[in-house]
């Protein structure tokens, strides 16, 4: 058995090598690079979709930083959970528990972008709501699972991220001005093509 001191030694070595790791994946996953890791994650629908989900909140809000930051907290929290499971630390099958309610609010929301003109305000509206319950469902689910391996602040970006399509009232503001129908169709096409995949 190796002596203690360098137990310890050894131990407090992989610490700072674990922290120092810890930020360059805090930067890589804003920087250009980080964005390019995302592209070997993700594809281009999923791509396609954050960019409208972005261009839609800017124009929404009138605040170009909160859309930057959904980017940033989405990318950030994507590279990290990549990381974890590179790691081995997770089993990517754990994230298929949130594929249920997600795929659930992905279909409903196509259903409503689709027949949004058909249908009254309210019969819509009720709907916008149950893809805000769903969502919030994925997030939990997501929230659970990261929550030992991520600190405070990080799961914060999930509460955050999931907290802009999560909202019914948001939602339904959107879905109401013509305005969007461009950047809408993209994220639309971008979720149908998410529930034609299944995974399990």
């Amino acid at each position: 058995m190796k002596p203690l001191k360098e137990q310890l030694r050894k131990r407090r070595k992989k610490n700072i090598v674990d922290k120092a790791k810890s930020r360059v994946v805090s930067k890589t996953a804003t920087s250009p690079l980080g964005k390019k890791v995302m592209k070997a994650i993700i594809n281009e629908e999923t791509t396609t979709l954050l960019t409208a989900l972005k261009n839609i909140v800017r124009v929404e809000s009138g605040n170009p930083k909160r859309a930057e930051d959904l980017e940033k907290n989405i990318i950030k929290i994507a590279v990290k959970s990549y990381l974890l499971i590179e790691k081995g630390t997770l089993d990517p099958d754990e994230f298929l528990k949130a594929d249920k309610p997600l795929r659930s609010a992905f279909e409903l929301l196509c259903r409503c972008f689709n027949g949004r003109h058909r249908v009254q305000s309210n019969v819509l509206y009720e709907a916008l709501v149950r893809i805000e319950t769903s969502l919030r469902e994925a997030e939990e689910i997501l929230t659970n699972l990261l929550a030992p391996y991520l600190q405070t602040k990080n799961l914060f970006l999930i509460n955050s991220s999931f907290g802009v399509l999560a909202d019914a009232k948001f939602l339904s503001r959107v879905f109401s001005d013509e305005k969007y129908d461009e950047e809408l169709e993209k994220l639309v096409d971008a979720m149908e093509y998410y529930t034609q995949i299944h995974y399990n």
